[in-house]
């Protein structure tokens, strides 16, 4: 059984085989953890596996193999003798017998036997020796496995290496292979080192018998062999190994030897020195040879000196190569050959580089010097009595003629002479001074560092770097303190050490630290005056000066500074406690910025600040004077900066405010006269002086400068103007410039009531000179740059100067509008576009400080301000998008200026807000503000959103509740910003979040609530500023939403219309984002408090509808119609009420509000229901007297009406209605198909307005194209997309393919389109009719005429259906039927009539229930006296005929009288339809007669039987089919068979012989009737007169028949006088 620990390690070695290589680092180590614990067990597992699997891939195989040696390592001790004895074995076959493996293998293996040496040396090495067999090479990784064991175990492997290398020595007479030489070679390289090694410590060998004489045969074979046959026979071959090998070789030779082979030795490697370009080992090579050759102090090497001096002073003048290791490696080894030699041979070392240094040529001397510079520094005490040689040898080489390389090095030679003691006090000074003018050098441009320069070029830079690096470090040399001090305090006050000042001072400051600490009494300063060192003021002033630049020169600031600190005491006793403070203080100032992060004014301020404080801790007035004088010695004979001249005339300026004793006027003077005027820096320090010395000589600075504004003017006068006027640089404005600013510091800095006393007579008009052709109405500005900002700055100044007076004194300032005025042109005068000086910024500045003084001012004045102050400050072109902008530095200093020009802005609109802290002076800046805020320039919109929160945070932090009233206009501000919270470019949007924030903060201020209780709202909006960052545009909907909730849940009810108002206009902002959030807020803001917006419903859809044409984007145009229909959900009947007065036909935009109320399935409901409510209530008012179906009348329909038509075949037509469509599927079919009946016909408008009102006010949009169209079109069209929607598809196709909704749009055939719809809703749309005749049966007792029509033909449709039978409907619609048929239009009588005949065909089981109300009906029908109209008639009858077909005869008795009353008229009626059906009615009834003679029906028989006989025999077919019919009916009835048989014969006869049928039935009339004979023929009689011939012929004929065949019976007397009766 295998053990857990095999498994897993079989496991592992199995996993080696990975591809992933980091797999193999993961195995590698979990088997070396394992190994340690296991090593036995482990070390087996991985044996076998190798052993088993010889040809495994060479990443297996090597990661076994190395995870072995990592545990042989660790565990070697534990390791058995047997389990040792296969490794080895293992290793060896590896390395040498397999086939196949590669190098990785073979050194894994190598590396195996290497860690197995350290115990079982004795098998490696047996078993390694068996491989060198005689005559065969050995296997190279043999010779490689010996090697590294004598590098690696050293005292295990030396005993070995005499008998190795006895076996080895034959072999290597035979090697011919390059490869196997090097192997070799290494190898005896690796061997001579590790006896080496094993000599130098002798106390931890085993053996110590072993010593170099042990070695020496096989040394001198081996050296001979490497020297005379590899390296000299083969020299064009160079073998590095073989070299390196030599070197150590070379060391194991005795000296005999060595003596006898040192010259063929040093001359051999000398030659392949030169022939291989000074290579590294062969330079470590000689050095080995030098070094021992030295050692044992070989005779003849004295004799090689010089060759190897040349050769060695060749090699160290090649420029090396730093970034090349072995070209460095080289240059090092050269060096310490110098050094191995200098023990011995230390003057000829000395002689031969002081005659090198002698050399002209750059590359020998700078050579030279790097020896030289080396030897100083490592063999120092070997050149000891050679020092004054050096140092004389080197002095030439100070001169400034030489190289910057030269000076380089030589500086390098300086410092390593300062450590060792070379440098005397007066040699010193010397070098000293060399060091101090090289970092005073100037660097030159074009000796730059780049990154192309050779290796060898060295920089003006550069040399400064090393100097003052020497300088540092030779400061820190304790032998240099006494040359250093106070020599170089000397150089403080030397101008052409302007630039080494900060190595200078820094050094000085080292040197004065370490004076104080030892307490030595040097340090204080002689004070005779035949002493070169600088007094005390001159110091001062020299090392204030200079700080005023502190970033100059590598930091003179913070040097000078530090210097001043040490040197106080002898500055003077009473600055040591003062400065102790207040420079350390001044230093770290500095160290805390950069050049380009200090504020200059600041720190200057800082400087004369200390200055001020010195001077008043001094309190000498004459030693403060000699400062004064020193001052003023800097301006005469000093070059600097204009920085630092401008900043000494502000220095002297201080200096001359605390000699109040003294007279100025001089020393102004000589200020004046120096002032270049062209400088900016210059003026202003010039004017800060004036104004400072202002304060105790005010009445000296005023004298001075009306001196200076007088020269001005007299330019014939003699005087120092005149003399500035002569230059020829002297630029005159530039001079002006600096008379103003000197007016404007001196008002600003003067005591109050001087200032107060002169401001009006002496200083204002002083200044108002400058530019009185403006003031006096003539517009002759100078164009000159300088002027206009001084002036600008001096007007600042001043109304500083007031502005800080009036605070404590009520000051009437007449001249603050024409200031304000002067400036705003300014200002307006500046490109619109192009911000090209600071005009604009100080002119800002400027009216902020003149805005707060307070005098009548006028609210238009303002307002104008602020325009031309934003126009001319927002439409400025950013410098990153000002393309004549090229350098880096110009567009930096251009981004600052707008900046601080935007800044400038800001802070005038602030105090103009301050002067009217009310939400009426927020709202008249914000209403200037706005307009920007919707720019499509991005620079532009952010700098007014800037501004519009700096305006916000301001009124915020300056709010008194107590004292301003409630902001009224938070909506008007709310919504104007919210949409730009979520602006494309994200530092807006944060911008308008932080004024949200404070807005509603403000408000929740005035509600007098605590914020921490809106704290969850303020935090919402935090949130969403702080992702806004990185926000995506997936999730900018949720972001909006969030703060639109905050802002509907803080926002008062009576600022919901002024944030709605605020916000249309935002929907047709041209960033997407914005209206996008503008849509959203106004869709929360509607959703959350619709309710409360009921009377402002219709002014926001009248907007709305205005907004809707100039939306861009279709998102946030379907966003506002959400909105409109949430709105529509709170407020539906006055939405819906609104929206209907708008104008017919409907343009584009009301279209979409109606489709968007019906997409949401709530508000579609509540809108169609109040729809339907509005047309079922406005049901068309114009009469309808008649309606006949054969007239073509002028139908119109309400036009009040045709607003809510319109709307809703908008909203049936969107396919998002179809849920509620449904629902409301018989209220819609009902309403639409009673309002097509009064539309046909009726056309739309071209603009109708309902309600006579103008809607048509800012709106362009045109109607659609609707207005050429019907509105019945538009009727049919709701009902087929209703029957669509609704799944009725199948009625729809009906329609279509009878033509039944073309019938529909006709007048004439509406009804009978009305009837297939009917047919079609029976057949396909049963289930629907319940409720569409409940909606009916509501609408048809009140709706007009035309409505009736369809509702009556509709009905009697369905009627005619067993369908409504079973939905049990037919009691409604024969009510209704019934109800309609009295009191209106014949048309509407006969569809009723039709319908009431229909219930026989639909319903015939109920015919009996309507009989009695169906028969009345008619009857009362036929005695209005409507007999004229044929059509009504004949459906009275055909209905009739229908009902009495199926009625029992009981029922219809009751009615005979009135039925054949009532049809009597119609048989002689002129149609003969008309006629026929009269007749077929009668023979209807047949089925209630009797024989009884004394019937009523019996005697109507007889009454009407020649009417029936006479038109039977008519020209109509039909009338003679008709009473055929009804013949064969009644005369069964009279009693007669022979009657009844004659009536059989002829009537069933295939073709009727009338006049035959006549002759026979008068007969048996005759003879059956004979009383009734006479009544007969009274009847005949009365056809005479019938307007048809047929007719009366028919009459004549039958009369005669019964003149003809008188009764035999009947007396001859009787028929005389009957006949008689009937005379002509």
């Amino acid at each position: 059984m295998y053990s857990s620990v095999e498994l897993f390690s079989v496991a592992l070695v199995k996993m080696a085989g990975e591809e992933d290589e980091s797999c193999h680092q993961k195995i590698s180590n979990t088997l070396h953890t394992l190994g340690c614990h296991h090593p036995e067990t482990v070390l087996k597992c991985c044996h076998d596996h190798l052993s088993q699997h010889t040809m495994l891939t060479v990443p297996q195989g090597v990661i076994i193999l190395e995870s072995m040696t990592k545990i042989i390592k660790d565990t070697i001790d534990q390791i058995s003798p047997a389990l040792a004895q296969k490794v080895i074995s293992l290793a060896t076959q590896w390395m040498t017998a397999l086939t196949g493996t590669q190098a990785d293998s073979q050194e894994a293996a190598c590396n195996l036997l290497v860690a197995m040496s350290f115990r079982f040396i004795n098998q490696v090495v047996q078993l390694t020796m068996e491989n060198f067999k005689q005559g065969n090479l050995p296997h190279l990784y043999m010779v490689k496995t010996l090697s590294k064991m004598s590098m690696q175990n050293v005292y295990g492997m030396v005993p070995f290496l005499k008998s190795i290398m006895e076996t080895m020595i034959p072999v290597l007479i035979g090697v011919k292979e390059d490869e196997l030489k090097s192997v070799f070679a290494s190898a005896m390289g690796s061997f001579s080192k590790s006896i080496l090694n094993y000599l130098e410590n002798k106390d931890k060998v085993s053996d110590p018998t072993v010593t170099k004489n042990t070695f020496a045969t096989e040394i001198n074979i081996v050296y001979s062999l490497l020297f005379k046959m590899w390296l000299e026979k083969e020299h064009l071959k160079f073998n590095i190994p073989t070299v390196e090998a030599l070197g150590y070789v070379s060391a194991l030779l005795p000296k005999d030897r060595l003596e006898e082979e040192l010259p063929k030795l040093i001359r051999g490697l000398l030659s392949l020195s030169k022939k291989q370009g000074g290579h590294c080992s062969i330079t470590e090579c000689l050095c080995r040879v030098l070094d021992i050759a030295t050692e044992m102090k070989c005779f003849n090497l004295k004799a090689q000196v010089d060759n190897v001096l040349n050769n060695l002073h060749q090699q160290i003048c090649l420029s090396v190569d730093f970034s090349n290791q072995l070209s460095v490696k080289n240059h090092t080894e050269t060096l310490r050959c110098f050094t191995v030699l200098a023990p011995v041979y230390a003057d000829s070392l000395v002689d031969f580089l002081l005659t090198k240094l002698e050399n002209a040529d750059q590359q020998v001397r700078v050579g030279t010097l790097t020896v030289l510079r080396h030897l100083i520094s490592s063999a120092s005490s070997h050149l000891e009595r050679r020092k004054a040689e050096i140092v004389a040898a080197v002095k030439p080489v100070l001169l400034d003629k030489s190289t910057n390389q030269e000076k380089k090095i030589t500086a390098q030679v300086i410092c390593a002479m300062a450590q060792q003691g070379y440098l005397e006090p007066e040699g010193g000074k010397v070098m000293v001074e060399f060091l101090i003018r090289q970092c005073a050098a100037p660097i030159h441009s074009g000796s730059m560092a780049s990154s192309d320069q050779h290796p060898d070029q060295v920089t003006d830079e550069d040399v400064v770097t090393a100097c003052e690096t020497v300088m540092f470090m030779i400061t820190n040399t304790m032998r240099m303190e006494d040359i250093l001090w106070p020599f170089l305090l000397e150089c403080v006050t030397m101008s052409q050490y302007a630039k080494a000042l900060t190595t200078i001072c820094n050094c000085l400051t080292q040197l004065g630290k370490r004076k104080l600490q030892a307490g030595n009494e040097s340090f204080s300063l002689p004070s005779n005056e035949e002493s070169n060192l600088p007094t005390a003021q001159a110091l001062l002033a020299r090392l204030l000066i200079v700080s005023c630049c502190p970033y100059q020169g590598g930091g003179q600031g913070a040097a000078a500074l530090r210097l001043l600190q040490v040197l106080s005491f002898n500055i003077h006793p009473a600055t040591v406690t003062s400065w102790a403070e207040e420079l350390p203080s001044l230093a770290d100032h500095l160290l805390a910025n950069t050049e380009e992060s200090l504020l200059q004014q600041e720190w200057e301020k800082k400087l004369l600040l200390l200055l001020s404080r010195t001077l008043n801790h001094i309190d000498n007035g004459e030693w403060t004077a000699k400062l004064s004088d020193e001052m003023c010695k800097l301006i005469q004979t000093d070059h600097r900066s204009p920085q630092e001249k401008g900043f000494l005339y502000q220095s002297l300026g201080t200096v001359l405010h605390h000699v109040p004793s003294k007279n100025i006027k001089q020393e102004l003077h000589q200020m004046l006269l120096s002032v270049q005027h062209s400088e900016s820096v210059e003026r202003e320090g010039m004017a800060a002086a004036i104004g400072f010395c202002a304060m105790t000589h005010f009445d000296d600075a005023l004298s001075i400068l009306e001196e200076f504004t007088n020269s001005n003017s007299l330019k014939n006068t003699n005087n120092f103007f005149n003399i500035l006027r002569d230059k020829s640089d002297v630029d005159l404005d530039k001079v002006k410039s600096t008379l103003v600013l000197c007016y404007g510091n001196t008002a600003l800095y003067s005591p109050e009531e001087l200032v107060l006393s002169r401001i009006e007579n002496h200083i204002l008009p002083a200044v108002a000179n400058q530019f009185s052709a403006r003031v006096q109405g003539i517009k002759a500005e100078s164009k000159d740059l300088t002027l206009k900002l001084s002036l600008i700055k001096t007007v600042t100044l001043i109304a500083r100067s007031l502005q800080s007076i009036h605070q404590r004194v009520p000051f009437n300032f007449s001249g603050k509008r024409q200031l304000l005025i002067y400036m705003q042109d300014l200002i307006g005068a500046e490109p619109p576009e192009l911000l090209l000086n600071p005009v604009r910024q100080l002119a800002m500045s400027a009216c902020m400080y003149l805005v707060q003084l307070r005098t009548d001012s006028n609210q238009d004045d303002t307002s104008q301000l602020i325009q031309i102050c934003l126009t001319s400050t927002f439409s400025l072109v950013p410098a990153e998008l000002d393309k004549g902008k090229d350098t880096e530095r110009n567009t930096k200093e251009t981004a600052t200026l707008y900046k601080q020009t935007i800044t400038a802005l800001q802070e005038l609109l602030k105090q103009i807000l301050l002067q009217d802290l009310s939400p009426e002076g927020l709202q008249a800046i914000f209403m200037q503000v706005e307009e920007w805020i919707m720019s499509t320039k991005d620079y532009e919109r952010e700098r007014a959103m800037g501004t519009i929160f700096e305006l916000m945070k301001c009124y915020l932090e300056t709010l008194d509740v107590k004292n301003v009233v409630p902001l009224n206009n938070i909506g008007t501000l709310i919504g104007r910003l919210m949409p730009r919270c979520v602006d494309p470019s994200p530092s807006i949007g944060q911008l308008a979040m932080d004024s949200l924030y404070i807005i509603l903060s403000i408000q929740f201020s005035y509600e007098g609530t605590n914020q921490n209780q809106h704290k969850e709202q303020l935090d919402v909006l935090k949130a969403v500023r702080e992702e806004f960052v990185n926000i995506d545009s997936s999730v900018l909907f949720q972001t909006c939403s969030q703060i639109t909730e905050v802002i509907s849940n803080c926002l008062p009810h009576d600022q919901l219309s002024n944030l709605l108002f605020a916000i249309f206009k935002g929907l047709t902002d041209q960033h997407s984002n914005c209206s996008s959030a503008a849509a959203v807020l106004l869709k929360t803001i509607i959703k959350r408090r619709g309710s409360e917006l009921r009377d402002q419903v219709s002014e926001i859809l009248d907007l709305l509808r205005v907004q809707l044409q100039s939306v861009p984007s279709e998102a946030v145009k379907f966003s506002v119609l959400r909105s409109i229909a949430i709105l529509t959900t709170h407020n539906t009947p006055t939405v819906v009420s609104c929206l209907l007065t708008f104008p017919v036909p409907l343009d584009e935009y009301v279209s979409d509000i109606w489709r968007a109320l019906a997409e949401d399935t709530e508000c579609s409901m509540n809108t169609m229901r109040e729809l339907l409510n509005i047309l079922n209530k406005q049901i068309p008012v114009g009469e309808r007297r008649t309606y006949p179906i054969t007239e073509n009348l002028n139908q119109y329909s309400a036009l009040e009406s045709l607003a809510a038509v319109c709307a809703l075949y908008e909203m049936i037509t969107t396919p998002e209605s179809r849920e509620t469509v449904i629902k409301l599927f018989p209220q819609l079919f009902s309403t639409l198909l009673v309002h097509h009946s009064s539309s046909i016909n009726v056309r739309l408008p071209k603009v109708f307005v309902p309600h006579h009102e103008s809607k048509q006010k800012d709106f362009s949009a045109e109607p659609q194209s609707l207005s050429s169209r019907d509105v019945c079109v538009n009727c049919v069209e709701m009902l087929i997309e209703v029957l669509n929607m609704s799944n009725n598809k199948h009625v729809v196709h009906f329609m279509l393919e009878c033509g039944g909704w073309n019938q529909m749009m006709d007048l004439r055939k509406s009804h009978r389109g009305v009837i297939l719809l009917a047919k079609a809703m029976v057949r396909y749309a049963g289930p629907s009719l319940i409720g569409i005749v409940v909606q009916l049966s509501a609408l048809i007792l009140t709706v007009e005429e035309c409505q009736k029509v369809t509702v009556a033909a509709f009905f009697g449709e369905l009627v005619k259906s067993p369908l409504t039978s079973q939905l049990q409907l037919t009691d409604t619609l024969m009510n209704r039927l019934l109800r309609c048929l009295f009191n209106s239009s014949s048309v509407v009588q006969f569809l009723c009539v039709r319908g009431l005949s229909n219930v026989t065909t639909g319903a015939p089981h109920r015919i009996e229930k309507y009989s009695r109300p169906v028969l009345c009906a008619m009857t009362g029908l036929m005695e209005t006296g409507e007999n004229d109209n044929e059509l009504l008639m004949f459906e009275v009858l055909l209905c009739l005929s229908k009902h009495l077909d199926q009625l029992r005869p009981n029922t219809i008795r009751p009615f005979v009288l009135k039925i054949i009353s009532g049809i009597q008229p119609f048989f002689e009626a002129k149609c003969d339809k008309v006629q026929a059906e009269a007749f077929s009615v009668l023979g209807s009834l047949a089925k209630c007669g009797c024989r009884d003679p004394r019937t009523y029906f019996y005697q109507q028989i007889h009454s009407h039987l020649v009417c029936l006989l006479l038109h039977l025999g008519g020209k109509s077919k039909e009338v003679s089919r008709s009473c055929n019919s009804t013949l064969g009916l009644i005369i069964p009835l009279i009693g007669s068979a022979e009657a009844c048989t004659k009536i059989e014969k002829h009537l069933g006869a295939t073709t009727l012989n009338y006049t035959e049928f006549l002759r026979d039935i008068s007969k048996q009339f005759i003879k059956d009737f004979p009383d009734r004979i006479h009544t007969y023929v009274t009847d005949c009689v009365s056809f005479f007169n019938n307007p048809l011939v047929q007719i009366r012929a028919n009459a004549v004929k039958l009369s005669v028949f019964f003149f003809q065949n008188p009764e035999e019976s009947s007396k001859p007397a009787q028929r005389i006088r009957w006949w008689k009766k009937y005379k002509y």
